[in-house]
Order: C-alpha cells, then sequence, then structure tokens
C-alpha cells in the first residue's frame, strides 16, 4: 500500500487538509551537487561573513559569488535533466504568490526605487535561496549536513555574543552587547532570534546522532546558543526561547510521559542558573514600559500603530516594499521600522499579502509536522520525524519572533521553510513499509 502524506493545501482550510501525491514528478538526488556546495558556501558567508574579519575578502563579493554559483548550477542542472525548475508544494506556492504581489506593489509604491532595490538586494535574494534550499537539500544525509553547518556557524556567532557580554563590549548605545557583523546577527535582536531558530534545528539534530562526541558537541553548540539569547538581553528573544522550550517540553511529555520530566527539569534549572543579575528586571519591562529607560518598548508600540493606520489607508498593494520607514519620517514620526513583521508587511504589500505570508509560514509548519507525526514512533524513517520536529520548531520560534522583529523579507523565515519543503521531499522517498512502532 502506498504511502500517502497530508498538509494544507493552498486553498483549503487547514482542519480539511489536501492529499498530496508528492513521489510524482519529483527530482531524484544526484550524488554529487554543485548547487548544494554553493548553497553551502552562502550560507557560510551569511552566518560567519568572512570578509568582515579579512577585509581583503571584501572585493570578492563572496555571497554574491556563492549565490550565482549555485543558482547557475541549479538551472544549468535543471535544463540538462529536464526535471521541473521546483518542487510545487503548498508553500513553493505562497511564497511564488507573495513574490508577484511585491512585484506588483512596486509601481504603486511610496518609493518605487527604494522598493526596486529591497526586492533585488533582500526579498528577492530570501525566495532564491528558499526555492534552492527546497530542491537541492535533497537528501537526508544533505539535510543534516546543511543543518548541521548552519547550528555549527551559529554557535560560532553565539561565542562571539557571549565574548562581547564577558569583555563588555556593547554596541552604540553602551547599553547592550554588540553584534555579530553579519547580516543575521548584526544587533541583539537579530542575534536572539536567529539563535531561536537554531535551537529548534538543533533540537530535531540530536536524535538522530548516534556518535556520542558529536551528541556532546551538539549539546554544547545549543547551550551556548541558549547563553546568546539571554546575553543578548532581548526581550523578544527571551520570549520566543520560552515559546520553543514550551513546545518541546510539551512534545516530550506526549511521546515519554513522565520519564520526560527529569530532562525538562534539568534544562529549566540550567537556564535559571545561567541568568544574569538585571535580567529580571529587563523582562519586566515588557509589562511595565514606563520602567524601560531606553525607551524602546513605548517606540515599537507607535511603530506598530503607525503600520496599523498605513494598513489602513492602503490596503491593497500597500505603499510599496521597504517604505513602511520612508512614510513614517516623511510624516514627522519615528525613524523606526514597525517592530512587527507582519504589520510591516501588511503596510508595504497589503491586507492580501498578509494573508498570504500568514498561509505561507503555517503551510511550511504543515508541511514539516505531517512528517513529524507520519514517522512518530515507527521504525522506518523515524530519523526523518525527529529533524522535522526540529524544523517545526524553528518555524514556530520565527513566527513568534516576528511579532516583534521587521523582518518579512529577510532569510530567518525563509531557510526553515525551505527546510520544510525539502523534508517533506525526502519523506515522500522513503519505500512505504509496514508501520512498525519504534521501541524507545
Amino acid at each position: 500500500m502506498a504511502r500517502e502524506m497530508t498538509l494544507p493545501g493552498p486553498m483549503t482550510p487547514a482542519r480539511k487538509p489536501a492529499r498530496l501525491a508528492p513521489t510524482k514528478g519529483w527530482p531524484k538526488p544526484a550524488r554529487k551537487s554543485m548547487p548544494f556546495s554553493g548553497l553551502m558556501a552562502f550560507t557560510f558567508v551569511l552566518f560567519v561573513a568572512p570578509q568582515n574579519l579579512i577585509p581583503a575578502l571584501e572585493p570578492l563579493m563572496l555571497a554574491k559569488l556563492a549565490v550565482a554559483f549555485a543558482g547557475i548550477g541549479y538551472l544549468v542542472n535543471r535544463a540538462v535533466t529536464g526535471a521541473p525548475l521546483t518542487v510545487m508544494t503548498a508553500p513553493v506556492k505562497w511564497v511564488l504568490v507573495l513574490a508577484v504581489i511585491g512585484v506588483l506593489s512596486i509601481p504603486a509604491g511610496y518609493w518605487p526605487g527604494g522598493s526596486v532595490n529591497v526586492y533585488t538586494e533582500l526579498f528577492g535574494k530570501s525566495i532564491a535561496i528558499f526555492i534552492l534550499i527546497a530542491n537541492v537539500v535533497d537528501t537526508q544525509e544533505r539535510f543534516r549536513i546543511f543543518v548541521g553547518s548552519m547550528i555549527g556557524w551559529g554557535a560560532f556567532t553565539a561565542i562571539n555574543a557571549v565574548g562581547n557580554y564577558l569583555t563588555g563590549r556593547l554596541d552604540p548605545t553602551g547599553q547592550r552587547i554588540a553584534g555579530y557583523e553579519s547580516p543575521l546577527a548584526v544587533n541583539p535582536n537579530d542575534l536572539a532570534l536567529t539563535m531561536n531558530i537554531l535551537i529548534g534545528l538543533a533540537i530535531g539534530l540530536l536524535p538522530v546522532l548516534r556518535s556520542r562526541g558529536k551528541r556532546l558537541l551538539l549539546i554544547a553548540g545549543m547551550g551556548i546558543m541558549v547563553a546568546g539569547v539571554i546575553v543578548s538581553f532581548s526581550r523578544s528573544g527571551f520570549v520566543t526561547l520560552g515559546v520553543v522550550g514550551a513546545f518541546w517540553a510539551a512534545r516530550r511529555l506526549r511521546e515519554r510521559g513522565g520519564r520526560a520530566l527529569p530532562s525538562i527539569a534539568l534544562v529549566v534549572l540550567v537556564v535559571v542558573l545561567a541568568v544574569p543579575a538585571g535580567y529580571s528586571d529587563r523582562l519586566a519591562t515588557i509589562v511595565h514600559t514606563e520602567a524601560d529607560t531606553t525607551g524602546s518598548a513605548d517606540e515599537r508600540w507607535q511603530t506598530m500603530m503607525t503600520a496599523v493606520h498605513l494598513i489602513a489607508e492602503r490596503p491593497v498593494l500597500g505603499y510599496g516594499l521597504g517604505n513602511n520607514l520612508h512614510v513614517s519620517v516623511d510624516r514627522g514620526g519615528l525613524s523606526r521600522e514597525a517592530h512587527n513583521a507582519y504589520l510591516k508587511l501588511g503596510a508595504e504589500l497589503g491586507v492580501a499579502a498578509l494573508v498570504v505570508y500568514v498561509l505561507f509560514l503555517f503551510s511550511s509548519i504543515g508541511a514539516a509536522r505531517a512528517v513529524r507525526k507520519f514517522f512518530r514512533a515507527r521504525e522506518d524513517g523515524w530519523e526523518l520525524g525527529r529533524l522535522a520536529g526540529g524544523v517545526e520548531l524553528a518555524l514556530i520560534a520565527f513566527a513568534v519572533g516576528a511579532f516583534f522583529s521587521p523582518v518579512p523579507y529577510h532569510f530567518y523565515a525563509y531557510y526553515p521553510a525551505g527546510l520544510a519543503v525539502a523534508i517533506f521531499a525526502i519523506a515522500a522517498r522513503v519505500p512505504a513499509s509496514p508501520a512498525r512502532r519504534r521501541a524507545d
């Protein structure tokens, strides 16, 4: 009997999942892959930014070189093999719709030139990376390598953050640690969001590592990333970390019952002991905004209310990509982005785009969840189920963190979403077999 997994379809309510036939027309993986190598290289440059460590590398434009290498290799491979340009699942369809709306918003926007720049330098690249991940991370081995490398680069960034905290190296305000000079961690809030996404992926990778040394190394990496979130003093980062932890704990309790309590208690104890002095005062300003001496809590609220007003003014195509800030400044408002990815996107691309974006995130979570549930406790493919569970947590981390960050076009969402499509495609290729339960 053939296997069939389900996830919410593009025009179907989540409570009535559309059935897919994922094994039809999806390209078989190649042993060697120029696109995968290029993707790995781009991810290294994105996380580590070696050109900032070695200035002599800056003229080489490593990021553009790597993504060009991956993209050209990918297109040549599709042309030679005759394979479809991309797998077509609900998340892919939604992101393509979002890309079209982004183009349509440009000529009708507040500053078309600025929108073109945002599209070509950020949003378009994020979509391209999403498509590459979805299609070239096409084996379980590549999936583990790719996710493991991301976690390694993230741990490197977290070590830098903890080092900044211990040595007192602060940002220009003199109140929080300096970020890491890379697109994903340039300030403490972005750093915390990156760490939370990677922690989710690491939770999924940990059970599938057979080597004790690798498991200990990964646990150490997870620990340093949790420390990175804490020393960032990011309120949104801590809230997101708490949500990821709650989802992980609930899953452990469902799967293992009372046997999960010691590990959950140990994790909570370690986090509590790791919290530095004054951290609770910082968290208290989430509710008591008047106690925030920096005024950032009130500023965030103002920028979000500005975005709501802009959505009401132009609900169809918004003010154009990247123009939320420019409209606010020209009207005498704050020179700050709306610190909410959903509201920022709604203000710039319109209500329809906001709905599409939410559906993109939910369908990506649905793809990862479908794999996790299908292979839960099965002897065949249980590792895929664990890896998919990590992708699900990473997407949840972004979905929560996006309420506090102006990052709808950045890479944060598109990496785990691409992995969700990839793991669904990999799972679809696993030969059907009787559903024998795996002993814990």
